[in-house]
């Protein structure tokens, strides 16, 4: 909501000046007591998954358009039940939200931002599309097509966070680009060569780059202090967080909780703690830039920042 201040002279009441938009105190606080039950509940999900192994969906009969299932990976929902030409059809129709929050990014900050954040709300869409595909199929080859543009675009927007605090016009940062381009060959093909039975590999080269990107965003969090009153990042934790813990919940519990799609809201919220992770990371670069950023948008999934200033 827009409010204004009203500098009131001697006799007179000057024009009215935007005061820098915030969130309640009252809702930072309930966000912030959420994130906590999210945390506190990660844990105990992230060790049964490890000491016990996921359940998932193993075992399905359940048979269609695309033939064998030949991923290494079969999620709880259950196969070809809506449509015999669609495996999983809530994971599948789930994924285009996903490709919706990329699509809404671009459109919203085109002509308005440096390209690298074009480019990583284009990664949304690449995601998307590949998760479509992969739960649309179970077939191994979409299921590359899933997990790995999820790895590459971690690097993307890993690159945004190096480059966070260039000056504007900065020299592109070949060494950086050169070394993340090398890292993410490798873990395409570990991820391709190494997960023939399951798919450790490709969770720990995405999971470490999550932990990277949080833990770079928090730092950045600290250091432009003004971005605090939005709860940008305390949002973005807590879809993404509790994302997590739902598709947590969706692998050790798989047949109790079938009917309630778990993965598909995974799907949800994952994309959009993510497209509010890379607001922040815009309205950080332009406090950086001294750009006068200001949020607009009533929710989470149409907020996007603008400025008076060109970048």
């Amino acid at each position: 909501k827009l409010q204004f201040l009203y500098l009131i002279g001697s006799q007179e009441i000057m024009t009215p000046v935007p005061v820098p938009d915030g969130t309640p105190a009252a809702r930072i606080s309930l966000l912030r007591v959420c994130l906590c039950i999210v945390l506190v509940s990660l844990a105990p999900l992230v060790g049964l998954m490890a000491a016990r192994g996921p359940v998932d969906g193993k075992g399905d009969r359940g048979e269609g358009y695309w033939g064998a299932k030949t991923a290494t990976v079969n999620w709880c929902e259950s196969d070809y039940a809506v449509t015999p030409y669609v495996a999983e059809f809530g994971n599948t129709l789930s994924s285009f939200a996903v490709m919706a929050n990329g699509v809404y990014g671009m459109w919203a900050h085109w002509g308005a931002v440096e390209h690298r954040f074009l480019w990583a709300f284009g990664a949304f869409v690449v995601v998307g599309a590949g998760s479509a595909l992969f739960h649309g199929t179970l077939l191994r080859g979409m299921q590359l097509m899933d997990e790995l543009p999820m790895v590459w675009g971690n690097s993307v927007f890993i690159f945004v966070l190096i480059a966070m605090e260039d000056p504007h016009g900065h020299p592109a940062r070949k060494a950086e680009i050169a070394g993340l381009a090398v890292l993410t060959v490798l873990m395409t093909l570990a991820v391709i060569y190494l997960d023939t039975d399951d798919q450790n590999v490709f969770l720990v080269c995405y999971g470490s780059g999550v932990i990277y990107l949080i833990a770079r965003s928090r730092s950045l969090e600290v250091a432009y202090p003004r971005s605090q009153p939005l709860a940008l990042l305390e949002t973005s934790l807590v879809f993404y967080g509790g994302a997590f813990a739902v598709w947590l919940i969706d692998r050790n519990f798989c047949p109790t909780v079938r009917s309630l799609h778990l993965h598909s809201l995974w799907h949800i919220g994952a994309g959009v703690g993510t497209f509010t992770g890379v607001i922040f990371w815009i309205w950080v670069r332009y406090e950086v830039l001294g750009a006068r950023p200001r949020l607009r948008g009533a929710t989470p999934f149409t907020r996007w920042v603008e400025t008076t200033h060109s970048v």
